[in-house]
Parts: structure tokens; C-alpha cells; sequence
């Protein structure tokens, strides 16, 4: 008997109800297999599912390798999520207040720290991932790493992100076309990161090729990263959020607004943390901290937007 028809780009990402680009990366990642057949992509179904929701590498292929589980006492809460500089600033309220639990951070991609709370070695993530098909920020892809899970999506903070680039922007820079100019160094986020995702479906739309652009290749994990290689003249620009170019003294073009947020998997945070945790987020002089740095809105700050 012959097994499912084989899947394209376009039926996977109406499947996983998420935009092709997306898809694309996650193939190019090697976290979704994929058949290259004559000049097209094509993704088994059964693969597919099996390596989406199976958990032990001896029985599939894992959509990512599981994240090292953090050397943590049980009743600490874990962060893995993308990095945000006010996600350190909560952390610093929180130390100094009368938390309950102490609170461990770790920066990775947004992608990485859903994939963290689907493994349970995390019971916070913070995203900042869209999906061109809803038109819409974070919801689609909780939906989909975390089917059924009971969990809570909070605004952290609205933010808008360009290019971070040194003082004076000798370059000129002021468009994705730019990226290509001859002798450019550029400096990207990691794969798997909602920056660099936003960046690979800019680049999808305006038909621009990664190889045309020098420094595609070279990574970091965070917005400070790519201001720190900015300002030590370790490349001409990169992209990442305007508190990190105003951090290092430099100049900024904005690219997009776009809204973080905060999963959280309630149920495994006691009760006494989670109402710790909206009370920071709820508190005047969070808001007032957030304030006092460029490129933020707080307006949603601490709403709840989601709740299964």
C-alpha cells in the first residue's frame, strides 16, 4: 500500500497553519525533512509528524536537539527564551522583591524556548515570532509547538527593531537592499531567533539572496551582541532593537514594530509565583523603568492576550 501523499511547501505551512517562509527555514535548519524532487521540496507526512511530536531521538528525528536541561533546584522558575533586554530588566525586579522562587535566565531563539517548555525545561519562554498567513504575532506558533498545553500568553512589551549601525551611518543605510552593497560587513542573529526570521522573509520578498549579503553566516544570540560587534567595528550593521543601539552609542533605523510576549506554562508555576509574576508586570514602576529606555510601548505591558 503507498503511504500519504507526499506534502509541498505550501500544503505544510497551511497544515501547521504558519507561513511558508517559515517553512523554509525550518527545512533549512534540518528540523523539518525534506525531499528535494526535480526543482521542488517535498515533505513526507508521516516524517513530518514523527519528527514534530516524538521525544526520544532513538524513535525520530527531533524538530531541534533538545535544549540541555538546566542545572536548576525543581522549584526554581527557568526562562529559555529569545533575548529582550527589559525580560532583564524583570529579572532584576524580581531579585530585589519578595519573590517566592529565585528566577533563571537563558537567552536562546524564540523557536528554541517554545521547544524548551514542549520538553518541560522551562516553565517561561518569551517570543517575538509572526506568521505571514494569520498576519498575526506568537499565538500561531503556540498553537502549534504547544497543542493542547495549558498555558497563558502575556505582553511583555512592544518594540521596534532596525538597523543598528555606527555613529553617522556612513554606509547610508536605509533599506534591506542596502545589505548588499559591496563590502558591507552585516552581523546576524541565529537561526531560529524571531530577528533573524523576520529578516529571512524580508529577504524572501524582496528576492534578495542571503549569499549576496556578506556576513549572513556569522551569528550571535543576542540584540547587545549585535550592537557590541557594531561598536567595535566587527561589521557595519545589524539588525536588533533601538535600547541596544542607544545602549552603545549608536544610530539606529527602524525596520518594524513588533510585540513580545511572555508563555507561560501556568499550571507548572505555583500559584503564589504566577500572581507574583503579573503583579511585576502590572506594577507602575515596571512600567516607569521600561519608559526610561528608547523604543518601547508598554501600552499592553502585563496584559493577558491568551489563556487555554
Amino acid at each position: 500500500m503507498k503511504g500519504p501523499h507526499p506534502l509541498t511547501v505550501e500544503e505544510t505551512a497551511q497544515l501547521l497553519k504558519v507561513s511558508k517562509y517559515t517553512i523554509y527555514e525550518l527545512i533549512k535548519r534540518g528540523e523539518i525533512p525534506a525531499q528535494r524532487i526535480g526543482r521542488q521540496l517535498r515533505i513526507d507526512p508521516d516524517s513530518l509528524f514523527n519528527s514534530l511530536h516524538e521525544t526520544t531521538q532513538e524513535q525520530n528525528h527531533a524538530i531541534i536537539d533538545p535544549v540541555v536541561k538546566l542545572e536548576t533546584p525543581a522549584q526554581d522558575l527557568v526562562f529559555i527564551g529569545s533575548h529582550e533586554p527589559v525580560v532583564e530588566l524583570f529579572a532584576d525586579f524580581w531579585k530585589h522583591s519578595s519573590a517566592p522562587l529565585e528566577l533563571h535566565l537563558e537567552f536562546k531563539g524564540s523557536m528554541e524556548g517554545l521547544m524548551a517548555l514542549y520538553h518541560n525545561q522551562a516553565q517561561i519562554s518569551g517570543i517575538h515570532l509572526w506568521d505571514d498567513q494569520t498576519q498575526e504575532y506568537n499565538l500561531p506558533f503556540v498553537h502549534y509547538v504547544l497543542p493542547g498545553e495549558p498555558v497563558t500568553l502575556i505582553n511583555l512589551v512592544k518594540r521596534v527593531q532596525g538597523f543598528i549601525v555606527q555613529p553617522g551611518n556612513p554606509w547610508g543605510i536605509k533599506s534591506w537592499e542596502d545589505l548588499t552593497h559591496k563590502g558591507l560587513r552585516f552581523m546576524n542573529r541565529q537561526k531560529g531567533s524571531g530577528t533573524r526570521l523576520k529578516l529571512d522573509s524580508y529577504l524572501h520578498e524582496a528576492k534578495i539572496s542571503p549569499a549576496e549579503i556578506q556576513g549572513y553566516s556569522q551569528e550571535v544570540n543576542t540584540h547587545l551582541d549585535i550592537a557590541s560587534c557594531v561598536a567595535n567595528d566587527q561589521a557595519d550593521v545589524g539588525i536588533g532593537v533601538q535600547s541596544a543601539a542607544h545602549r552603545m552609542g549608536l544610530d539606529f533605523i527602524p525596520l518594524f514594530h513588533e510585540r513580545y510576549d511572555l508563555v507561560l506554562l501556568h499550571e507548572k508555576i505555583p500559584v503564589e509565583a504566577y500572581q507574583h509574576i503579573l503583579k511585576i508586570l502590572s506594577s507602575p514602576a515596571f512600567h516607569n523603568a521600561i519608559e526610561r529606555q528608547v523604543g518601547y510601548d508598554t501600552s499592553t505591558t502585563g496584559k493577558i492576550l491568551y489563556q487555554s
